[in-house]
């Protein structure tokens, strides 16, 4: 037989005064006394060898950890009021603590997730690859194609290559180091043909081949932001280039200008604003797309790009309705040439206008390009983890009065030139990363948490009431058989 505590045992002495009639003082009688009385009257009743099933569960619910349970049904020693207001509590917990678990499981179920950014204090940076296309795409497949039948080199060959840089690069400055000459332009520089719709672009740092450079190599021949030579930032530092957008200057014959390709638009009618190039940002790991993250840069100014790092990284299904891609070569802007190719095979891009009027002027290309992009090629996965530098664009124009520089060529004019200057304005990296309300560890705390608050339900309670069931059973299969 368990041991009586003396909860159950007041509540059975309550019972036999009922039963005999008598008042019993718990001075008067023994504790050991009085379980004999109570035996004696399970004996008188038959039941000496099977005990009651409500005898087995107050035995279990008296010594339950989650108290309430036997005040409410088997402490009636109690007043009934006093009862009754416990019940009241008990219950008005039990249908708060549902509520408040299905509160949470439906948040769980909807994938809810914090944004945390951060920045990381760091005092080196690798150098990010930069993009720069003419804004006539015809022009530069012009001029290629002049390098090749006039100056009989073959078709994206190094010669031709850095005939054709040299044409674009004027001057070039990279942390005080010359990188547009003769025997350094190609260190530097690299030719990317990005199709019918950019023409021939050039990029800077092209697979790391800057950072290379100037980035120490450990034993194992890697190389490491902590290790390069780009602890300097401001505007002081960087990049800084002169480009000609018209591509006009012949390393073949320099007394002949190149200038047959200008006839695809009449310049004299045209102000200097629509001679430009675009610039574009990127990780050296992922291919460029001139309209992705882009800036535009116009002859006749100096456009100053200050740069910061931030790193993304995103979470997939369940909390965004399309999957991101954790492809490492994956590049969100080959998908976006892929829908550009896409576009300019279905519509019609006028090459005797500006990318402006095209895709904003009253054209057939305008309208054809609007439906194309809600198709299905051009619905692009974010990176699970990017990569990307934002820029902080400011323009200034070229002063007449220091616009002459008789070293240049073939212009002496700098206002025929565009003028860029990319730097970091800090080195310190933004991180921005996506991360769960909630995992199932932290769903699982929250609502053993509300059960435990609101009714005092633990694991030793679960275990208990385990036992109890067990017991129960083992004395409805006794009392049958």
């Amino acid at each position: 037989m368990p041991a009586l505590t003396k909860r159950s045992l007041a509540t059975r002495l309550a019972r036999l005064e009922k039963k005999l009639g008598v008042d019993i003082c718990d001075d008067d009688i023994e504790e050991d006394k009085l379980k004999k009385e109570i035996e004696e009257v399970k004996n008188d009743d038959g039941d000496e060898e099977i005990r009651s099933l409500k005898d087995v569960l107050e035995a279990h619910v008296s010594g339950l950890s989650a108290d309430g349970l036997e005040y409410v049904w088997f402490d009636t020693s109690m007043p009934l009021w006093t009862r009754f207001i416990i019940g009241i509590v008990l219950f008005a917990s039990f249908g708060t603590m549902l509520w408040l678990i299905n509160e949470t499981v439906l948040e769980y179920r909807s994938f809810p997730f914090a944004t945390n950014i951060q920045f990381r204090e760091r005092t080196n940076a690798r150098w990010p690859a930069i993009m720069f296309c003419p804004n006539h795409a015809e022009l530069s497949k012009d001029k290629m194609k002049k390098i090749v039948e006039e100056g009989g080199r073959e078709k994206y060959s190094n010669g031709a290559n850095v005939t054709f840089m040299k044409s674009m690069v004027r001057r070039c400055e990279f942390f005080g180091l010359e990188c547009g000459g003769e025997e350094e332009i190609d260190k530097y520089w690299t030719v990317a043909n990005l199709g019918e719709r950019y023409g021939i672009c050039l990029e800077f740092n092209y697979k790391d081949k800057v950072n290379d450079k100037f980035c120490a190599e450990d034993e194992n021949g890697e190389t490491h932001e902590t290790d390069c030579l780009f602890g300097l930032y401001g505007n002081q530092y960087g990049l800084n280039v002169f480009l000609d957008p018209l591509l006009r200057f012949n390393s073949i014959d320099e007394s002949d200008e190149y200038t047959s390709a200008t006839a695809l638009y009449d310049a004299s009618d045209i102000n200097k604003m629509y001679h430009g190039l675009y610039i574009e940002l990127h990780g050296t790991k992922h291919d460029a797309m001139p309209t992705f993250n882009s800036v535009l840069s116009a002859v006749g100014q100096a456009t100053f790009i200050s740069m910061s790092e931030r790193e993304t990284k995103r979470l997939g299904k369940p909390y965004h309705e399309k999957e991101c891609s954790k492809d490492p070569l994956y590049s969100k802007a080959v998908c976006i040439t892929a829908c550009e190719e896409d576009i300019h095979e279905k519509c019609q891009y006028d090459t005797n206008k500006t990318l402006e009027e095209n895709l904003h002027g009253d054209s057939k290309y305008h309208t054809c390009y609007n439906t194309e992009m809600a198709s299905a090629i051009c619905q692009c996965d974010e990176q699970c983890e990017s990569d990307d530098f934002i820029p902080i664009v400011s323009t200034t124009e070229v002063h007449p009065n220091a616009s002459i520089d008789a070293t240049m060529e073939p212009s002496t004019d700098l206002n025929d030139y565009a003028n860029v200057h990319v730097y970091y304005n800090a080195l310190s990296l933004e991180v921005i990363e996506e991360l769960p309300v909630f995992n199932f560890y932290v769903f699982v705390g929250v609502v053993f948490g509300h059960i435990g608050f609101f009714t005092g339900f633990n694991l030793i309670s679960v275990s208990q009431i385990a036992v109890c069931i067990l017991h129960l059973l083992k004395r409805i299969v006794a009392k049958k058989y």
